[in-house]
């Protein structure tokens, strides 16, 4: 038998044939910038602190002809000859199937065909005095049948380095679309999408969900303008609605780990976690597979506003976003029937669920439009992130599925109305959603205006909705918002909607520069918290309104130095959740001598009443809410948790004392005071040094009630007067007096100490006077030395 051979070396026409695939402007240049990108990210790897960016230069308008050039430049470290030689094979590729955005080879011949005949490559590094440059130029090597393509070089700079990649000889259907109007905006948008991710840099600023969506801060320009990112218009991370008793986070963190698999580098081919010890892929036979980490990383979140279009899942491979506000994961798949269905939004057609998933380790196609959905690696990601069954619960009991409880299944449940009010985090007037005003402040968070990068404006009127309709607030408290300049009503700093004069002036006259900033509500909830200690049976306490219907969690404090709005005492309601206020000189609390879990309960049937709708008895209301409480029913752990604290309080009271001369301090101590702080101190912070606690003094945040007193006992002139108690002291001449006054603060410092020890062994009236012995303890602390001290 002969045997011969046949040559299956393509003819260069086939680079002309590829280039006909459909791909729009900014497709083909996403590709070329994915492999400036890359080198970027590369070098940076290489070298912390690398320093570059990618310029795209797009000819565009009616002056635009054949003879234009399309030109996308890094500067990056430059490719050597063979280096360029690689890259530029059709067919091949200088980059793994994973860990790298671009894959060069054909999807850069297809990119560079698609825009026009002639593509020239210059590149440099930076020890280099030359420039190493191709031309490709596809209809002269059809005509010759030839692959060769010359490198020549150009002198260059030594320093100089990163690579050119430009685009002549434009096709005519080019050409054409580089002349309709607005395509330069257009594919700086859909850029700006792509490249979101990698793009933008939100450390540090004060827009919602910065935490969380993250950026990797990078350089793209086009035609001298920084290319913007799309940034997502989230809800803060600190909102939440109440769904079934559970708060739900307007924003979920995603990180699933799937292990461990072989991937193929030149194939791409995911191998069976369960093979091991694998030498070569077993579908191409390539020996470059090595294991790396399948996960599923990202967020899920709630947009400030909803919209027919604008919303939906983006889908990213190495930060670079293959899907664009995706919305296949609101699809649920019937496996068994074949049936698929559209389960969000479901009621009015417009959604608000946004989110990006990083999913680096599915494969894409040649295009990078999608993922491959037919692959068992993208049903784990839907089962991870939407879970086996439906979203809606009707159908889900109808086919017998358990609730769908997955991440994307709760905020479904959770925000699936666009009702106003905290329910459903949503803007309103006191009447009705404000969704076309919602989505006009979104027109302005696009466009960088300061007032609207933060969620604040939303949330102001979600408060005010809620406030007109318990007839807290007026309408015209900021629920008529006809004029869209909003921002020209508004402070800078912010402020609250229940304060009408924040709305703006009568005068018009504007801030001046020393005119301090006015306190947001936010900024005066922040300082009622760090005035006041909280009662600890109020303390996060899930308090179920006597309806049976409503779980509220409430948390209560007492407050010291502050003027509160009322006079007396403030709460703050959001979405399930409540926090009280009391000043420590309620006429309830410092006249009559009540309980402050009895005042607090008292204030929070107000809010009921009025934010709720709860329209039950009072009588019954309270005693209801005691049983829950059961702070009528003293025990030992409520007691000392009271003690621990005021004993905190103590602590950071009695700081700027001990700080004039630490050693000297520690060494009046008796011995039994200081082995019980050493004993403290070695059980909050197992790695500190004894020597420097006492040296600088911070052993001030361990010591126990009995050092406390030894103090008061030594050191009485610093101690009272205003030191760290409010008893008199020194201005008494008679020493029987101060020895009464003194003793006063040791006797009920005694008492804490044995409320620090507390057990179901003393009797509830024993209790019940420890804990009023407590709150004298507290009605002695020194104002000046409170948590509010410091501003």
């Amino acid at each position: 038998m002969t045997e011969e051979q046949l040559d299956l070396t393509p003819s260069p026409r086939i680079l002309d044939v590829i280039a006909d695939v459909d791909m729009s402007v900014e497709e083909c240049l996403a590709e070329l910038i994915d492999n400036a990108l890359d080198e970027l990210a590369s070098a940076r790897r290489d070298k912390p602190g690398f320093e570059g960016e990618v310029e795209i230069d797009l000819p565009y308008g009616a002056s635009v002809t054949s003879e234009s050039v399309i030109s996308v430049t890094d500067t990056g470290r430059g490719m050597s000859s063979e280096q360029m030689r690689n890259a530029l094979r059709a067919g091949s590729s200088g980059n793994d199937r994973y860990g790298s955005l671009g894959l060069f080879g054909m999807g850069f011949n297809v990119a560079t065909g698609r825009l026009g005949y002639v593509t020239t490559i210059r590149s440099g590094r930076s020890d280099e005095t030359w420039w190493t440059i191709a031309t490709i130029d596809i209809q002269a090597m059809g005509s010759e049948d030839s692959f060769q393509v010359p490198l020549a070089r150009e002198p260059k700079a030594i320093g100089e380095h990163g690579t050119t990649v430009g685009v002549s000889r434009l096709r005519s259907d080019t050409v054409k679309r580089l002349g309709w109007n607005g395509i330069a905006s257009r594919v700086r948008s859909r850029i700006g999408e792509t490249y979101s991710y990698m793009l933008r840099n939100v450390t540090g600023t004060v827009i919602a969900g910065a935490e969380v969506i993250g950026g990797l801060g990078l350089g793209l320009r086009l035609n001298g303008e920084a290319v913007k990112p799309y940034i997502p218009c989230i809800w803060s991370s600190e909102r939440s609605v109440l769904y079934k008793g559970q708060h739900v986070s307007a924003v979920v963190e995603i990180n699933e780990q799937l292990g461990l698999a072989f991937a193929c580098s030149d194939c791409g081919h995911w191998h069976s976690p369960e093979m091991r010890d694998l030498e070569q892929c077993v579908e191409c036979g390539s020996n470059r597979i090595e294991q790396r980490a399948r996960e599923i990383r990202g967020w899920l979140g709630i947009q400030r506003y909803d919209d027919a279009n604008d919303f939906g899942i983006s889908l990213l491979r190495e930060g670079r976003t293959i899907r664009h506000l995706d919305k296949g994961l609101f699809d649920w798949l019937n496996s068994d029937t074949g049936e698929r269905f559209t389960e969000y939004p479901a009621e009015l057609g417009r959604g608000r669920i946004v989110g990006e998933l990083h999913l680096d380790h599915l494969p894409v196609n040649y295009r990078k439009t999608d993922f491959g959905r037919d692959t068992v690696a993208w049903r784990a990601v839907v089962e991870k992130v939407r879970g086996f069954g439906p979203l809606q619960e009707q159908r889900a009991k109808q086919l017998s599925f358990e609730s769908n409880s997955s991440r994307l299944g709760m905020l479904f449940h959770a925000y699936r109305r666009y009702d106003p009010g905290y329910r459903y985090l949503v803007p309103g007037n006191g009447e009705k959603a404000m969704a076309d005003k919602a989505r006009t402040w979104a027109r302005y968070f696009r466009e960088g205006l300061t007032d609207y990068q933060s969620d604040e404006m939303w949330w102001r009127y979600v408060v005010n909705h809620e406030e007109i309709k318990a007839g807290f607030a007026d309408a015209d408290d900021g629920g008529d918002l006809d004029n869209t300049n909003i921002a020209d009503l508004l402070p800078d700093s912010g402020g609250d909607a229940d304060e009408k004069d924040t709305l703006g002036g009568s005068d018009g006259a504007t801030e001046q520069p020393n005119t301090p900033a006015m306190e947001t509500r936010d900024d005066r909830l922040a300082r009622f918290r760090a005035s006041g200690r909280i009662i600890p049976q109020l303390d996060a306490a899930l308090i179920v309104i006597p309806d049976d219907t409503t779980t509220i969690k409430v948390t209560a404090y007492i407050t010291k130095g502050v003027e509160l709005p009322d006079g007396f005492s403030n709460a703050n309601l959001e979405a399930g959740v409540i926090e009280i206020f009391l000043d420590s000189r309620h006429t309830l609390l410092a006249e009559y001598g009540w309980n402050p879990v009895d005042v607090a309960i008292t204030v929070f049937h107000d809010y009921a009443a009025g934010y709720l709708g709860y329209k039950g008895r009072a009588g019954v209301f309270v005693s209801r809410v005691l049983e829950q409480v059961g702070d009528r029913k003293i025990d030992a752990a409520t007691v000392r948790a009271s003690a621990e604290g005021i004993l905190s309080q103590l602590r950071e009271a009695v700081v700027s004392v001990i700080k004039e001369d630490p050693t000297g301090i520690w060494s009046r101590l008796s011995p039994a005071a200081k082995t019980e702080t050493q004993k403290i101190a070695a059980n909050a912070a197992d790695q500190a040094d004894w020597n420097s606690l006492v040296d600088s003094g911070e052993y001030s945040e361990h010591l126990s009630a009995r050092a406390i007193e030894d103090l008061a006992l030594e050191m009485p002139e610093q101690m009272l007067d205003g030191g760290v108690f409010a008893t008199t002291y020194a201005s008494w001449q008679d020493e029987v007096i101060r020895e009464e006054r003194l003793t006063h603060v040791t006797s009920l410092l005694r008492d804490l100490q044995r409320m620090l020890s507390a057990t179901d062994r003393l009797s509830p009236r024993e209790l019940l006077r420890l804990s009023i012995g407590l709150e004298t303890l507290d009605g002695v602390v020194s104002e000046q030395n409170g948590p509010d001290s410091n501003g």
